[in-house]
């Protein structure tokens, strides 16, 4: 799946076709990562990130390198440091210039204001609400303050609706999807497009919420950013904004109470498995407005249930999108996204993630389980042979993903299989995703990498 094609600037109905038509997530993988040929490899040399470590969280999940794999903790700190600064290109000497067919380096600032980053995706040449959220989300769990507040500068500058935006519906939320460019007059100011009324994508929503909660916890609020009133805001608008016209409405829906898939039109009708975040819903009951605590517990008991009934009774597969009952949906004519396709690999880290943080629910245990089981015969000592399937696990293809293995293996919080230690393994020895098919898969390969390494924290001392 390429993206070359994609339009530069959308708006109105336009990006609803396109989030139908691709997702959230993007796909494929290159010589170091997965499956789908991807960027040139880079020489070694010139992309080794310093090794200072980094201030990494150590009161999250378990470490289970060192406990199903014989890991050191010197060993995992370091693949999580040299992880991180690749993305970040902290010490790498990849240049703050977006070069699409090589390197790690997701991260970039503005030449013409460096108070201000975004997550660039190569493959489609964008900026994503997604992208920006998981980058804060990594640099708050790798205690980089710096990176995360250029970083919610800019989101806030382009990406975010204001308090008294016309759009009432869409206060406080995110355009999913926007662009930058090199000015050909003046190559050091990068041009920055978004248009005027971009849907949300309701993962990065969720993520920008968690990550300035996180921030909160980790450094507080008293200095120049209010995190936890930022973090707070975006919490309450999924619940409370109320439904404007043109047919926008609120995040969460108002009489499903989960999360849409699009909150525009016929897309807020049916949601997307892997937006379901129970363990973030706890996290706004614990440290979001008080007065909201009780729907957001709901909202996650809500999701938990959701997990269930939008996953195959045998296979344990869940589709890119389903309806508020949990039956698959291909998201319009010519599409599959009623098949485990690049979305849905997210879902079994989120479960996962929501039984090594908060409840323990045998629910998620039982689920992430089935995924083991399933992928189990899929799994190389590096890599899965396949990353894409029908429900029932036939019609396998894709090759091998960055992303997937991650997820897998954060599985292996949850599971109980005797065999999960395969998993945790897999993501040790798989190579991080680089070239020009990077974002995606070493985004989430990154936050797999974080949950499996102990260092994907709720709480902060």
């Amino acid at each position: 799946m390429k993206f070359a094609a994609r339009p530069a600037r959308l708006s109105g109905i336009a990006p609803v076709l396109l989030l139908l038509s691709l997702g959230c997530g993007n796909d494929d993988g290159d010589d170091d990562g997965g499956g789908g040929g991807g960027g040139t490899r880079p020489p070694p040399s010139n992309f080794m990130p310093t090794t200072e470590p980094l201030n990494l969280s150590s009161t999250g999940t378990v470490n289970l390198f060192a406990e199903l794999a014989g890991k050191t903790q010197e060993e995992v700190d370091q693949k999580v440091t040299t992880a991180v600064n690749r993305f970040f290109g902290i010490g790498t000497g990849e240049p703050n210039e977006l070069i699409v067919e090589m390197g790690y380096r997701c991260y970039y600032e503005l030449p013409q204001d460096p108070s201000m980053a975004f997550i660039w995706a190569a493959d489609s040449n964008d900026i994503r609400s997604e992208g920006m959220s998981y980058g804060m989300m990594i640099a708050v769990q790798a205690g980089l303050r710096e990176q995360f507040d250029r970083l919610w500068k800019f989101s806030k500058t382009y990406l975010q609706y204001p308090a008294d935006s016309e759009i009432g519906a869409w206060r406080h939320y995110f355009k999913w999807q926007g662009t930058v460019a090199a000015d050909p007059g003046n190559p050091a100011n990068w041009t920055v497009t978004y248009g005027p009324t971009t849907v949300p994508a309701p993962d990065g929503d969720e993520y920008f919420a968690a990550a300035l909660l996180l921030a909160h916890q980790r450094w507080g609020s008293e200095g120049e950013v209010n995190y936890l009133e930022d973090g707070r805001a975006i919490a309450s608008a999924m619940l409370h904004n109320q439904p404007s016209d043109m047919g926008r409405f609120p995040i969460i829906h108002d009489t499903q109470n989960m999360v849409t898939f699009v909150p525009f039109g016929n897309s807020h009708n049916f949601s997307d498995p892997s937006y379901h975040l129970p363990a973030f819903y706890d996290l706004y009951a614990r440290d979001g407005a008080p007065e909201d605590a009780d729907a957001w517990r709901s909202a996650a008991e809500v999701s938990r249930a959701y997990l269930v009934t939008s996953s195959h009774p045998t296979t344990g597969l869940h589709p890119d999108y389903a309806s508020f009952t949990g039956v698959p949906n291909a998201g319009g004519a010519g599409q599959e996204h009623d098949k485990f396709r690049y979305d849905a690999w997210r879902v079994v880290m989120n479960m996962a993630m929501d039984y090594a943080w908060f409840e323990q629910d045998e629910r998620m245990r039982a689920q992430v389980e089935r995924y083991h089981v399933f992928f189990a015969p899929q799994l190389t000592d590096s890599n899965v042979m396949a990353a894409l399937f029908d429900l029932d696990g036939g019609n396998p293809g894709g090759g091998g993903s960055t992303a997937l293995t991650a997820t897998l293996a954060a599985g292996s919080l949850a599971s109980g299989q005797p065999d999960r230690a395969r998993f945790v393994n897999a993501l040790w020895n798989v190579g991080q995703q680089q070239g020009q098919f990077r974002y995606y898969q070493e985004g989430v390969y990154l936050l797999g990498l974080l949950h499996v390494a102990g260092k994907f924290s709720h709480t902060f001392d």
